[in-house]
C-alpha cells in the first residue's frame, strides 16, 4: 500500500490548515503513514460534520489522490465552504397557555434583525437549540406545568441549504399549585428558622426555579452553622387529579466541620496578609457559608487578581477542613501614556502611573497627568486600604490644575487651583462605610474680559477653601468597574469653614443600581441630587455652583449648557442645586467583547435651580423645565482610563440652552 507523500488543503476559511493537519494526525492520516481509502473517506465525513455545526449545510468536499514515483501518492482536499444556513421560521406546536413570541424571547435561536450580520442570532446551531429547548423547558416548569414535555424537534432545510426551519412539539399538561411544605431528615435547626429560606408559599403556583432557591437557601443555612457538605434534596408528590404538588425538603446535614488553616497559594507578588485580612473565615472557627461567599467577594473587588478560588480540603480530623485560596495574580502597575481628543481640550495628552498593589502590600498609588490646549491637570494619590492595619482605608493626594476657559464662550475665564487632601473611611460593616475627607485647596481666577457678569468680576483674585467632608455610603456591587449587579448609594454633608476664606454648606445624595439582564447586558438606574450654599455673608465661589451638560453628565448638551445664565451677557453662573436621574443600558460589542468596549443606550433628565445671586434672578424647581435626552454611545476601559464616544439627542431642552450632540472625551464613565 502506498504512503502519504503530502496533503493540501483548498477552499477551507471556517478551518485553518494547521488545526486540520494536526487533528488528522491524531487518527492515523498524516504525511508519511500509509495511505486507505476508507481512511480518506471518513476524514471526508468529518469534515462534513465539522462544517454542518458551523451551520454550512452546503458544504461539498471533494478529494483528489495522485499517483507518485516510489509507490506514494498525494493527497488534495477541495472544499466549497458554502453560506452558512439562516433559521427563516421558529414555530411551536402544541403552546395553549402562551403566545409563541413569549416562548421566544430568550431563545438564542431568531430568525433574525437587523443587527443579526454582527450577532449572528439566526445561524442555526445544535448547541443553540440545545440551549433554546432547556430555555423553552424552564419557562413553563417555573409557572407550574410540571408535566410539560417536548415530544419532537424537526429541523428542515431548503433545498438551496440556504435556510433552515424549527418546528418544536411541546404537550404542556396542566399547571400545578403547591399543596403542602414539609421539612425531613436532620431537622437540626428550629423549622422556623429553615421555613424563613423558603421563597415558595402553600397555595402558590409551582416554580422549579423558587424550587432550586430554596435548597440553594436552606444549605447555606445549615453552612452558616458549620455544616460545610449538608445536601438538601427537594422530594415532590403529584396529585393528578387535583393537580396540586407536595414538596419536602429532605435535609442530610454531614458533618459540622471547623477551619483548621486557612492556607494562600499563588500568591507570587502579594504578602499572606493581603488575603487573609479580606477572608471572612476565621481559623478553629467553624464553617460558614456567608463566610465563604464574602470571602471570594471582598477578594474579587480587590482587583488584585484574575481569579480567586476557595477549597475544602480535609484537615487532620473529621470535623476539620482548610480553607485554600487559590489566587492568579492580575498585572497590577503599568506606566501608559496616550493621546486623545475631548470636546472642550480639543488635543489632550496624558501620562499615567499607577500600581495597585505597591511592594505586595496592597497600597494604590497613582500619578497622572493631563495636558491640553485648556486645561493642565496634575495629580498624586496614595492609598493604603488597611491603615495601622485595621479596616479603615487612608487616602492622600496633592493636585495642581490650571484651566483657561476664556475661549469657551460659556465660562470666559482662568483658574488656577492647587490643592491636597486627606481622608480615612471606616468599614462599619461589609457594605456600610463611613468617611471623612479634609481638603484645601488655593483658587486664583484672572483674565477677565470687559464684559464679564457681575459674579464673576466679585471673585476675581485669589480664594482659599478649607473643607471638610462626612460621606456614609453603601457599597454591595460585585466590582467596582464595569459592574454588573449590585447598588451602590450615599450622602454627604461637608462645607468649607476655618482655615480658609470660602464659607459655604454642601449636601449631595447618590443612588445606583445595577440590574443584570443577561450574563452580559446591564441595566443601571442613576440619581443624583446636590445643594450648596454659602453663610457667614459669603457666596458660593462660581467654580462650585452648578451647571449640567457634556461628558456623561447629560448627554446631548454642551458643557454648561444646562445653567442658570446672567440675564445680559448669556455666560452661565450656575445654580446652587441640582437634580440628575439616568437609565443606561450597557451590553456587548460584535467582535470587541474582550477588548474593553461595550456599547450603551442612555435616557438622561435633569435640571439646575437656585437662588437669586448678583443680578441673576432666582430659580424655583419646576417639573416642566426638566432637560430630557437620548442617545448611543461606546466605552473602552483604556490602558489611560475610560474613553467615551457618544452621541445624544436632547428631546426637551429650554431656549437659552447649549446643544452638543456628539461627544468623545477622556475620563472616568
Amino acid at each position: 500500500r502506498p504512503a502519504i507523500s503530502s496533503i493540501e488543503f483548498v477552499g477551507n476559511k471556517d478551518l485553518k490548515t494547521k488545526d486540520l493537519l494536526k487533528s488528522l494526525s491524531q487518527i492515523g492520516f498524516a504525511e508519511g503513514q500509509v495511505f486507505e481509502q476508507a481512511m480518506l473517506d471518513r476524514v471526508k465525513l468529518e469534515l462534513e460534520r465539522q462544517y454542518f455545526s458551523r451551520g454550512k449545510y452546503g458544504v461539498t468536499i471533494e478529494s483528489t489522490v495522485t499517483p507518485l514515483s516510489r509507490n506514494r501518492v498525494a493527497i488534495r482536499i477541495t472544499m466549497a465552504e458554502g453560506a452558512i444556513a439562516t433559521i427563516a421560521g421558529i414555530n411551536i406546536v402544541g403552546n395553549k397557555s402562551f403566545d409563541e413570541d413569549d416562548l421566544l424571547v430568550d431563545f438564542q435561536s431568531t430568525t433574525g434583525n437587523i443587527l443579526s450580520s454582527f450577532t449572528h442570532d439566526n445561524q442555526y446551531s445544535r448547541q443553540k437549540l440545545s440551549a433554546d429547548l432547556e430555555t423553552l423547558r424552564s419557562f413553563y416548569l417555573d409557572r407550574g406545568f410540571v408535566d410539560f414535555t417536548i415530544e419532537s424537534t424537526q429541523v428542515s432545510i431548503t433545498d438551496d441549504k440556504k435556510e433552515m426551519f424549527i418546528t418544536i412539539n411541546i404537550s404542556e399538561g396542566n399547571r400545578y399549585k403547591i399543596k403542602e411544605i414539609r421539612l425531613a431528615g436532620d431537622l437540626i435547626l428550629p423549622e422556623k428558622e429553615l421555613f424563613k429560606q423558603i421563597v415558595i408559599n402553600k397555595g402558590s403556583v409551582f416554580s422549579r426555579k423558587n424550587v432550586t432557591k430554596s435548597t440553594k437557601n436552606i444549605t447555606n443555612r445549615l453552612g452558616d452553622d458549620g455544616y460545610a457538605f449538608a445536601n438538601v434534596t427537594p422530594m415532590f408528590q403529584r396529585n393528578i387529579e387535583e393537580h396540586t404538588v407536595a414538596i419536602s425538603f429532605d435535609i442530610e446535614k454531614g458533618r459540622k466541620v471547623y477551619i483548621e488553616r486557612i492556607e494562600v497559594v499563588g500568591n507570587e507578588k502579594t504578602d499572606d496578609v493581603v488575603v487573609r485580612r479580606e477572608m471572612r473565615l476565621d481559623e478553629s472557627e467553624k464553617f460558614s457559608a456567608t463566610g465563604m461567599r464574602l470571602s471570594k467577594e471582598k477578594l474579587g473587588r480587590l482587583q488584585l487578581f484574575k481569579d480567586v478560588r476557595i477549597s475544602m480540603p480535609k484537615g487532620s480530623a473529621n470535623d476539620r477542613v482548610n480553607a485554600k485560596v487559590n489566587v492568579t495574580e492580575n498585572k497590577t502597575g503599568s506606566f501608559t501614556g496616550g493621546i486623545g481628543y475631548s470636546q472642550i481640550e480639543r488635543m489632550l495628552f496624558r501620562v499615567k502611573v499607577s500600581e495597585k498593589n505597591l511592594l505586595g502590600k496592597g497600597y494604590g498609588l497613582s500619578a497622572t497627568g493631563d495636558v491640553g490646549s485648556r486645561t493642565q491637570n496634575f495629580n498624586v494619590s496614595l492609598t493604603d486600604p488597611y491603615f495601622l492595619n485595621r479596616d479603615i482605608q487612608a487616602t492622600v493626594n496633592v493636585n495642581k490644575t490650571q484651566t483657561k476657559l476664556t475661549q469657551v464662550a460659556t465660562a470666559t475665564y482662568t483658574q488656577n487651583n492647587v490643592g491636597g487632601g486627606l481622608g480615612l473611611t471606616f468599614a462599619l460593616s461589609e457594605h456600610v462605610s463611613n468617611g471623612i475627607r479634609y481638603n484645601y485647596s488655593n483658587t486664583n481666577i484672572t483674565n477677565l474680559p470687559a464684559n464679564a457678569t457681575l459674579v464673576l468680576q466679585a471673585q476675581a483674585g485669589r480664594q482659599s477653601t478649607s473643607e471638610v467632608t462626612e460621606t456614609l455610603a453603601y457599597d454591595d456591587r460585585d466590582k467596582a468597574m464595569q459592574t454588573h449587579q449590585g447598588s451602590m448609594h450615599s450622602i454627604s454633608m461637608g462645607g468649607a469653614t476655618v482655615g480658609g476664606g470660602n464659607r459655604f454648606i454642601e449636601g449631595t445624595v447618590n443612588s445606583q443600581n445595577y440590574f443584570p439582564v443577561s450574563d452580559d447586558v446591564v441595566l443601571r438606574a442613576s440619581t443624583s441630587a446636590s445643594w450648596i450654599q454659602g453663610y457667614a455673608a459669603k457666596k458660593v465661589p462660581i467654580y462650585r455652583r452648578y451647571s449640567l451638560g457634556g461628558g456623561n453628565v447629560l448627554h446631548g448638551f454642551d458643557f454648561y449648557g444646562i445653567s442658570m445664565r446672567d440675564p445680559i451677557t448669556g455666560e452661565a453662573v450656575g445654580g446652587n442645586k441640582k437634580f440628575s436621574a439616568n437609565l443606561d443600558l450597557f451590553f456587548p460589542l460584535p467582535y470587541l467583547q474582550t477588548g474593553g468596549f461595550r456599547g450603551v443606550l442612555f435616557v438622561d433628565s435633569g435640571t439646575v435651580w437656585g437662588n437669586a445671586v448678583s443680578n441673576v434672578p432666582a430659580e424655583l424647581f419646576k417639573p416642566a423645565k426638566i432637560r430630557v435626552s437620548s442617545g448611543v454611545g461606546v466605552e473602552w476601559m483604556s490602558p489611560v482610563g475610560p474613553i467615551t464616544l457618544s452621541w445624544g439627542k436632547a428631546l426637551k431642552k429650554q431656549p437659552q440652552d447649549l446643544i452638543r450632540s456628539f461627544n468623545f472625551g477622556l475620563g472616568s464613565t
